[in-house]
């Protein structure tokens, strides 16, 4: 909840009257508890984090300061770099090092510091959605679809409630209407359920931030990445491609239509500038009818 009447301020409960501010402090205070010297540029801001380059132990690093607020966060998002460390074949930052608090003031907040290793890739996108082709060789579509294999691989018992079974049924209702045709049939295991454009990088290939994994429809993540991308159909033809395997069965039907909805309903409140809510739509169709790529 945003605090009324002042830019960049936040409720805790209690106000917090220049956020970034705050997380700086935060920042700086993990750095003097981890024994890194932090780096003057490169810091980046985000609502539950904020992350810098660091010097660790003598090689550059990336230190991430996340805080726990309970009353609008889920503790599998704040615990995900954590968790997601024993996974393996995953293109992701390696976890070097976490720790745990409390601040003091103004209220007792628990806060995380994770010590990763510095990603310099940039991401393949400033948004979630793509609108220009990357830079994009073969190598990346091969690590794109064996690091979601590898992810699937993985059991966990992480759940995000958006996700449950009982909410896709109100969620398809309430986007498609009628029933789904009988061969839609949803397979539930392991999915990154933020796998954006703006959360991988180019050109090569890893994911940037393991907050959001869990129990999700099989094939959420490629069919998410696969649909915004949408409006540059050479890449969303090649990402077709390198997941079809997850994404040409009736679980990969169903999670495209899962994510085409969540989409449709984020385009409601967001710029359009590219047409992406008619592309979706326009997949929507086809995946009712006859289930084929559409780029």
């Amino acid at each position: 909840m945003t605090g009324i009447g002042k830019p960049g301020s936040k409720w805790l409960p209690v106000r917090i009257d220049d956020f970034e501010a705050w997380q700086v402090r935060l920042l700086e205070e993990a750095a003097q508890l981890l024994g890194v010297v932090l780096e003057p540029v490169g810091r980046v801001h985000r609502p539950y984090s904020v992350g810098s380059p660091v010097v660790f132990r003598g090689e550059r690093a990336w230190l991430r300061v996340g805080t726990f607020l309970e009353h609008e966060m889920n503790p599998n998002a704040w615990r995900g770099t954590a968790d997601a460390a024993a996974i393996h074949g995953v293109s992701k930052p390696a976890l070097l090092h976490r720790i745990e608090w409390h601040t003091r003031e103004p209220v007792s907040v628990p806060v995380s510091a994770e010590i990763l290793t510095l990603v310099t890739e940039p991401p393949a996108s400033g948004e979630r959605y793509l609108r220009t082709a990357p830079d994009l060789p073969a190598d990346w579509f091969r690590d794109l679809a064996v690091s979601l294999a590898a992810l699937r691989a993985y059991p966990t018992d992480r759940r995000f409630p958006v996700h449950e079974a009982e909410k896709y049924g109100y969620l398809m209702s309430a986007t498609y209407g009628d029933a789904l045709p009988a061969r839609l049939v949803p397979v539930f295991g392991t999915e990154h359920t933020d796998l954006t454009w703006a959360n991988i990088t180019a050109s090569r290939f890893c994911i940037l931030d393991m907050e959001h994994w869990g129990v999700a429809v099989t094939g959420y993540g490629a069919a998410y990445l696969y649909l915004t991308a949408l409006t540059v159909p050479a890449v969303a033809n090649r990402v077709y491609g390198a997941l079809a395997d997850v994404l040409d069965t009736p679980s990969g039907h169903y999670a495209q239509l899962v994510a085409a909805a969540i989409i449709l309903r984020n385009l409601t409140r967001l710029p359009d500038p590219d047409g992406l809510a008619a592309m979706v739509h326009r997949r929507v169709r086809a995946l009712l009818t006859r289930p084929t790529p559409i780029a």
